[in-house]
């Protein structure tokens, strides 16, 4: 069951409806997709404000930056307000990439994951990553600072979550900055001036995208100077686990596994049929280790049955884990080739 505490976006968060929506059969087509869509792979109401909040507020910090690069003169650009904007991108399709929905659906669940674990914490002691900046190893408190002040940013005055524009990876950046550059041009009239002042204003922006600056590189980035002063043991992933902190959970993991991220993350976050006991022998964890990382996580994550879930991860031998292993790091383009070839 869903945690009170879990954050809930404000009301304005959700999309705007009409009140008078089409009737009958005008909608039935939208209305079958919905109707029947895998209930266990739908998103909850929670889960939908959130993604539209930071979406939202991600388009807008957008068409600020690009207002804010225009010369004196064009001050009338996006007076029509952001929520017009995001609307019309929204109609027309170019706010649905599948990375960028990939990654607004992965902030919602570490918000979701987090919030649910940190309830079983005792209150008053400090959170795992904040421990780390009075660290006696200088490089590891100061990336742990760091770490600490990007998350802050990353959080509204509500204390919900947000996607900065450099959490995006290039492609996105790109696709999104031009997508609000030309939304921002579509209710003015024609003239060339305002097309190459908008195109100016994109392509400055994106100048400035630094992916060093993800909060995922910067995890990457902390999970490497554990590994170097010897503390990517499974003391770190058992307390990463009871504290909540998915993300670099996800990140020590992967690392221990020397596996990409992005599937140390989907066989954490959907755990069941012997995924998340797949990822524990992957990354070498001991047997209690995996047993408290199903104890914690499984009922979070799709584990139904935690018993026959340890039998499995006692089962898994070392030629399948390796062979996993390899599986895991074949070129994602080629797998999924692969699959479109024996699919026929």
């Amino acid at each position: 069951m869903m945690s009170e505490e879990w954050p809930i976006a404000a009301p304005a968060a959700d999309r705007p409806v009409e009140p008078a929506r089409p009737a009958g059969r005008d909608r039935l087509a939208t209305v079958r997709r919905d109707f029947f869509l895998d209930p266990a792979a739908r998103l909850s109401e929670q889960e939908r404000a959130l993604m539209t909040a930071m979406l939202d507020d991600l388009v807008a910090t957008i068409a600020d930056e690009i207002i804010a690069s225009l010369p004196h003169g064009l001050d009338a650009i996006g007076g029509e307000g952001h929520d017009t904007l995001v609307a019309a991108l929204w109609r027309r399709g170019l706010l649905d990439r599948p990375d960028l929905v990939a990654l607004l659906l992965r902030r919602a669940d570490e918000q979701r994951l987090s919030a649910t674990l940190n309830l079983r914490q005792a209150p008053g002691r400090a959170p795992l990553v904040q421990r780390w900046v009075a660290d006696s190893d200088g490089e590891l408190a100061a990336c742990a600072m760091t770490l600490v002040i990007a998350r802050g940013r990353r959080r509204d005055r509500y204390g919900q979550g947000r996607l900065m524009f450099d959490d995006l990876p290039a492609e996105e950046a790109v696709a999104l900055v031009h997508a609000v550059a030309a939304g921002l041009r579509a209710p003015l009239p024609d003239h060339p001036a305002i097309d190459r002042a908008l195109a100016l204003g994109a392509e400055s922006l994106l100048s400035r995208h630094d992916e060093g600056e993800r909060i995922d590189a910067m995890l990457a980035g902390l999970v490497r100077i554990l590994e170097r002063v010897g503390r990517l043991d499974d003391a770190l992933v058992e307390d990463a686990a009871a504290e909540g902190e998915i993300a670099l959970l996800s990140a020590v993991l992967a690392r221990r596994a020397a596996v990409p991220e992005a599937l140390a993350w989907d066989h954490l976050v959907a755990g069941g049929e012997g995924r998340l006991v797949l990822l524990a022998r992957l990354a070498g964890l001991a047997r209690p280790t995996a047993a408290r990382l199903v104890a914690e996580l499984g009922a979070l994550t799709g584990v139904s049955d935690p018993v026959a879930d340890m039998a499995r991860f006692d089962r898994l031998g070392t030629e399948a884990v390796e062979d996993a292993r390899g599986e895991w790091r074949l070129p994602t383009a080629f797998t999924a080739a692969r699959e479109m070839l024996r699919r026929g």
